[in-house]
């Protein structure tokens, strides 16, 4: 019989399946910790060494001394000796699943331990996967504890996940069937999988009527159902139909009649044996051709195409994808609604969280396809400014302070030149007028000017250098690096929303430079003061 496939990973715990069990000392501790046999001091020393250890080794100890069982009260009396804290766990929850792991997994440890591990790992996720990781284990073939689990009233999910399980033995599952077809459910309800095991054509006649009569004798209504299939199934030997029949009418009269008079139409038990043989035939066929789709080279192609997929999804999330040309054009024509759209879309390129995911799944994509050697993502989100140095930055301050230096050098440039070639008339103050207003607008034109540079050098950095950058990574399976660039992206994508308000605020902001304020020749400031008075007179 072949055996459910274990999983490469757990939904809350990153450790590849060929690592998920303790080193010497650990098992050596776990050991130790367990044996009655041994005096406290070796036993208390095992606990407080796995405690120090900390992470799984810390959690496996402690959901040792805690498991109910036979061992339980003895294992108290050890915690409290040891004086070790698990009140207080220093352990996340993937290693408390690794240390889960490493009990049910240790096959020095006594078996009902193990059993209590492996049915906490199956009911830790509620699905097939915990189910898979403790089918690998405990033996194969050393699963006849869950029928007296579930009369004792625990690994019940456990149990149901087992007897649907195709590839455990049939006889085994037949067992643990009987004792969910016997478990107290409420009233009228029949697990899907006991109905299965009733109907399986593969186990004995003897055993498929017991479960069936044991969901009557709990619950008469309940037990119809599957009494009936018994009944009226050909594969079943004719004593065992004429059972049901039997029991059936102790609540079905009806039911007992349309079943017995159905006697006479059923095939032969030649004739549904060969069916079955046929059914069973194409069921072999079909499992010959699901094992070549899943041999390891078809694995390793579809591994590969699943990265190479994640590759493409963050190439396509390039953020230049054509912003860079449109925040030119809307800011060459002062367009605030083109350039607030460009900047939100970039931002939106950059900053949505699933490029986190994607380059993190893609690390462990990747360890699973070329091993450990392959660098692996932070477990932590990257903090900090990684490239501050390189990230253009611009103020309002910066831009006050390069307006007032732009209109000084205008003035001094003008200055210069009526030095040199004289006042252009007698009319001096209109020739003052007339170059405040040109030098105001100069200004006004080169600080809009340079809020737009700072976010095309933004936007340039992005696309060019940044995002090209992180996907270099990606694609050298540098992952920590990846997410480093990725985080400069995200910088650089804030301070473009910075910026673009910065330039909006240009065009409404006065940035009048005041020419008295710097230093004049005589002449020159007689002429600034009388064209100052009249254009306060004005």
């Amino acid at each position: 019989m072949d055996r459910i496939e274990r999983p490469e990973l757990l939904p809350d715990c990153d450790v590849p399946a060929r690592h998920r069990e303790p080193d010497d000392f650990v098992e050596t501790c776990l050991v130790r910790l367990a044996d009655e046999t041994l005096a406290d001091s070796w036993r208390t020393n095992s606990l407080t060494a796995c405690a120090v250890r900390g992470g799984a080794a810390h959690a496996a100890a402690g959901f040792v001394v805690q498991a109910p069982g036979p061992w339980h009260q003895d294992l108290q009396r050890i915690l409290r000796v040891s004086g070790a804290n698990i009140d207080h766990p220093r352990y996340t929850p993937g290693e408390y699943t690794l240390g889960l792991c490493y009990v049910a997994g240790t096959k020095k440890l006594p078996r009902g331990l193990r059993h209590r591990a492996a049915d906490r790992l199956v009911s830790r996720f509620r699905d097939d996967v915990g189910y898979a990781e403790a089918r690998h284990l405990l033996p194969k073939n050393d699963w006849d504890w869950l029928a007296d689990a579930v009369r004792e009233g625990w690994a019940v999910w456990t149990a149901h996940l087992f007897a649907d399980d195709e590839t455990a033995p049939l006889k085994t599952r037949m067992r643990v069937g009987m004792a969910l077809a016997e478990y107290e459910h409420p009233t009228g309800y029949v697990p899907e999988v006991v109905t299965k095991l009733v109907v399986h054509p593969g186990a004995a006649s003897a055993d498929r009527l017991a479960v069936a009569i044991a969901v009557a004798h709990r619950d008469p209504k309940a037990g119809v159902g599957p009494l009936c299939s018994i009944a009226s199934d050909p594969l079943v030997q004719a004593g065992h139909r004429a059972q049901a029949i039997e029991m059936l009418e102790l609540t079905d009269s009806t039911k007992a009649q349309e079943i017995r008079a159905l006697q006479t139409r059923l095939p032969s038990s030649r004739e549904a044996r060969e069916q079955q043989r046929e059914a069973a035939e194409r069921a072999k066929h079909e499992e010959v051709a699901r094992r070549k789709r899943e041999t390891p080279e078809a694995v390793t192609g579809r591994l590969d195409a699943k990265i190479e997929e994640i590759l493409n999804s963050l190439r396509i999330r390039d953020a230049d994808d054509g912003h860079g040309g449109r925040l030119d054009d809307h800011l060459a024509e002062t367009d605030s609604q083109g350039v607030a759209q460009d900047i939100i879309d970039i931002f939106d390129a950059v900053c949505d969280e699933d490029i986190d995911a994607s380059i993190r799944l893609l690390a462990t994509l990747t360890r699973i396809r070329y091993g450990d050697g392959v660098e692996a993502a932070v477990a932590e989100s990257v903090s900090g400014d990684p490239d501050a140095g390189v990230i253009p930055r611009l103020t309002q301050e910066g831009l006050e302070t390069y307006a007032k230096e732009q209109a000084e050098r205008s003035w001094t440039i003008w200055r210069e030149a009526v030095e040199e070639h004289g006042w252009d008339d007698d009319d001096r103050i209109g020739e003052v007028e007339r170059k405040d207003e040109e030098i105001t607008w100069e200004v006004r034109d080169l600080i809009l000017r340079k809020a737009g540079d700072h976010l095309r050098a933004l936007e340039h950095h992005l696309t060019w250098k940044t995002w090209p950058a992180l996907l270099d990574a990606a694609e050298e399976r540098k992952f920590a690096a990846a997410l480093g660039h990725l985080a400069t992206a995200r910088l650089l994508a804030e301070e473009a929303e910075s910026a673009e308000v910065l330039w909006k605020d240009t065009m409404a902001r006065s940035y009048y430079f005041d020419p008295l304020s710097m230093p004049w020749p005589r002449d020159f400031w007689l002429a600034l003061e009388e064209w100052r008075h009249g254009a306060t007179g004005r």
